[in-house]
């Protein structure tokens, strides 16, 4: 079994430079190419009861080859094209006079939608295990995130950029505003080092002047994640249409600008309103670049968010106060952990022809009542929750300021990434809560002296006791 083995592990080798040598040679592309195998899956697998042999081999194959394995990476200079899919076949043989030694390959095939080429062939009429490798190529792009430097949607940015360079990509994240201020001091600013540890830049400056703060590097991909309106939108878009080598620009958007439905939930293609400020910059994306992708987030949860979201409930739970909820609490909304959504924005990048000219609802796939939220926290804080209701409109108060959500229904449905972008959810708030709830505590806010003004008149409004 062991010369069996050795000659497979040699068989690997060979076919792995096969396959090399074949892109390079149908795709016409240099020795200093970027080639990224992003995935491989396995089918067609038949291991025949009478030769537990083969699967034993196969077994070892798996474990021991960078071929078959979820990733295949060679490590060089310049980017790629964009590359088709790819099939490998081969396939071995179990020789008659020896059950324990394997002949050498007997056929190695490789093919794409448009063609098949045999790169190797011996006969054999003892071929017992057959399998094939799938496998995608992905280029490496060059990608420029322009961020929010205040607001929730500040953490979107850190993320999709550590995703980024975690799938072999290449970032510039420009934060507006000059990194000397208070609030640049403060999460997720405060962790961009993670992002240059991880191979990232990170610069500070005005998107008026984006060419010069960015040095005259090109870039293949743009996200705008600051502009809300078209004035700021424009100072990006205008200067990514004239620069050559960007090939796709993304904008992050919200989906607050949907109109109220009857029938929620929101999916892309509902009704937005008119006088929505990033309605206009949606219409001029579309209308300027020939591949854009435009991204309409909710609420969010995690580490390194600057808006508060779960914490707001934290605060109240764990100093045994109300929490007081606006209307029946029966509202749905939607919150979803950021990672998903850096995981959705980074299959755009990678899927761009797919993502091109398309609205994607960037949420989780789950609602979540008002209430349920407040339940939720309190699971993760592990202590009972006080929940008290009471109309904004009777007692006089601004709910927007006294709450952190929408008072009504509003949640959307991710349904264009799943269909185009073959994305899925990863959210699961009771154990992001949780986690989210641990470092709430490790960071100290727990303890924090803390002020409850609005709190206090709407107990005093209900003719409640105030802690």
């Amino acid at each position: 079994m062991q010369s069996g083995i050795s000659r497979s592990h040699l068989h690997v080798t060979a076919t792995r430079r096969l396959i090399i040598h074949h892109l390079r040679l149908q795709s016409k592309i240099s020795e200093n190419t970027d080639l990224k195998i992003k995935k491989i899956f396995l089918t067609n697998l038949n291991f025949p009861r009478s030769h537990p042999t083969m699967a034993a081999l196969f077994g070892t194959l798996i474990s021991s080859s960078s071929l078959i394995s979820s990733s295949l990476q060679l490590n060089t200079s310049s980017s790629s094209p964009s590359l088709p899919p790819f099939s490998l076949s081969f396939s071995s043989s179990r020789s008659s006079s020896n059950s324990s030694v394997l002949s050498p390959l007997t056929s190695i095939s490789i093919s794409n939608r448009s063609s098949v080429l045999p790169l190797f062939s011996r006969p054999s009429n003892l071929s017992v295990c057959k399998f094939s490798i799938n496998a995608s190529i992905a280029d490496k792009k060059n990608v420029l995130i322009v961020n929010t430097n205040s607001g929730g949607h500040a953490v979107i940015g850190f993320y999709f950029a550590k995703e980024l360079l975690g799938s072999g990509h290449q970032v510039t994240i420009l934060t507006v505003g000059d990194g000397s201020s208070n609030e640049l001091k403060k999460p997720p600013f405060n962790r961009f080092s993670e992002i240059v540890d991880a191979g990232g830049k990170t610069v500070w400056g005005d998107p008026a002047e984006i060419g010069k703060v960015v040095g005259g590097e090109t870039f293949d991909v743009v996200l705008d994640n600051n502009g809300k309106d078209l004035e700021t939108v424009r100072l990006v878009a205008d200067w990514a249409k004239s620069t050559a080598g960007v090939k796709q620009f993304l904008y992050i958007s919200s989906a607050g600008i949907y109109k109220p439905t009857d029938e929620p939930p929101h999916v892309e293609g509902d009704a937005v309103k008119a006088d929505a400020s990033h309605v206009g910059a949606e219409e001029y994306i579309a209308k300027v670049f020939s591949n854009w992708a435009v991204f309409r987030p909710q609420y969010m949860i995690g580490s390194g968010n600057n808006k508060d979201c779960e914490e707001w409930f934290f605060d109240r739970i764990v100093r045994d106060r109300p929490v007081p909820i606006p209307g029946s609490g029966m509202q749905l909304t939607n919150i979803a952990h950021v990672r998903d959504l850096s995981s959705m924005l980074t299959l755009a990048v990678e899927k761009a022809e797919v993502a091109n000219g398309n609205i994607f609802n960037i949420v989780s796939d789950r609602a979540v009542t008002l209430d349920g939220m407040a339940k939720l926290c309190a699971q993760a804080v592990g202590r009972p929750v006080n929940i008290v209701h009471y109309d904004p409109k009777a007692i006089g108060i601004d709910a927007k300021k006294a709450f952190p959500f929408r008072n009504m229904h509003f949640y959307a449905e991710p349904r264009a990434a799943k269909e185009l972008l073959g994305w899925q959810a990863t959210t699961n708030l009771p154990e992001d809560l949780k986690e989210r709830y641990e470092e709430y505590v490790k960071i100290g806010r727990d303890k924090k002296s803390m002020q409850f003004e609005l709190d206090n008149k709407i107990l005093e409004a209900l003719k409640m006791p105030i802690a």
